[in-house]
């Protein structure tokens, strides 16, 4: 039998928050989940042992953690500080794990209000998308004080293989930032050279190999886009408008510490052809559907694709 280790509240049953709270009920902990838009994932991981609550607040009352993976600061603020929010059942004490990517200011900001409620935060924003959420293998980033990342890192051991302590509270977010804005940099230009060489008559097994072997290699293209790109299929995983959100930020940050943003600027602008298309919530590999259409070629066979517009929502059914 699994030993009890404590009360965690779980917010956002996502594609990634899903798989997290059943690892940690399976690691004993006891796990209440909240659910939002919809109710099945939080019954499933009723089944399994978790309990459903109606509110943030019930959420937190009586737990060491809070474990929050939302889309972006202003949901983290709502579950945080509105009304029956984590602060108002909150007992002194409570870690709120932050697994969602945040502006560093932003995170900074939200910490200063909660720490009259006793509430720590450590900031541990996660790479690796729903697969390695599912096996517990993410790699986390995690920015705290030294005392609350201690505090907070059995369950960080639960949900991650690669724990980082990067430091004061917001490095976390700045770690992550970095990592995503070079990812979406790399789908893009992943994308762009298939579609090039693929339209010049090369076969895409043969291209990936020889990049794979050469100085090209990366790991968009070993491992992502193996599921997505390479089959013209893209479901969702990673959305492609969390991906744009996260450029932005990164852009942000890169002009509050005075860096230029050329390569960053122009990822920013071809991952927004997207935002008003059915793809933004497709996995953001669908951003190769943009060469893919301007060339009237699909990257996974070499064939003319039905539709040759330009048009980036545009989909090979």
């Amino acid at each position: 039998m699994t030993e009890h280790k404590g009360k965690i509240g779980f917010l956002g049953l996502g594609n990634m928050g899903e798989p997290m709270a059943k690892n940690l009920i399976q690691a004993g902990y006891e796990v209440a989940v909240l659910p939002h838009r919809r109710r099945e994932p939080a019954e499933r991981l009723a089944a399994l042992g978790a309990t459903i609550v109606d509110t943030p607040k019930q959420a937190a009352e009586n737990a060491a953690y809070v474990v929050a993976i939302l889309p972006n600061l202003p949901e983290v603020r709502e579950v945080v500080l509105g009304d029956n929010g984590i602060a108002m059942g909150a007992k002194p004490g409570l870690v709120l794990i932050n697994m969602s990517t945040l502006s560093p200011s932003g995170i900074a900001q939200l910490a200063q209000q909660i720490r009259q409620n006793g509430i720590s935060i450590c900031d541990a924003p996660v790479s690796g998308g729903p697969s390695r959420a599912t096996d517990g293998t993410l790699t986390i980033m995690a920015g705290a004080d030294p005392d609350v990342f201690e505090r907070a890192k059995p369950v960080l051991e639960v949900l991650g293989q690669n724990i980082f302590y990067t430091g004061e509270l917001g490095t976390g977010q700045v770690a992550k930032l970095c990592n995503n804005m070079l990812g979406a940099t790399l789908m893009a230009i992943n994308s762009e050279v298939l579609a090039m060489g693929v339209k010049a008559g090369v076969n895409v097994g043969v291209l990936r190999d020889i990049i794979l072997k050469s100085t090209g290699n990366n790991f968009q293209l070993e491992h992502w886009m193996v599921n997505n790109v390479l089959k013209d299929q893209y479901e969702p995983g990673f959305a492609l408008k969390l991906m744009y959100k996260d450029i932005g930020l990164a852009r942000d940050l890169g002009k509050e510490q005075g860096v230029p943003m050329f390569i960053g600027n122009l990822v920013h602008e071809l991952y927004g052809q997207f935002m008003n298309t059915e793809l933004k919530d497709a996995d953001f590999s669908a951003v190769s559907t943009f060469y893919q259409n301007a060339a009237n070629i699909t990257i996974a066979n070499g064939q003319v694709r039905h539709e040759a517009s330009v048009e980036p929502g545009k989909v090979n059914r």
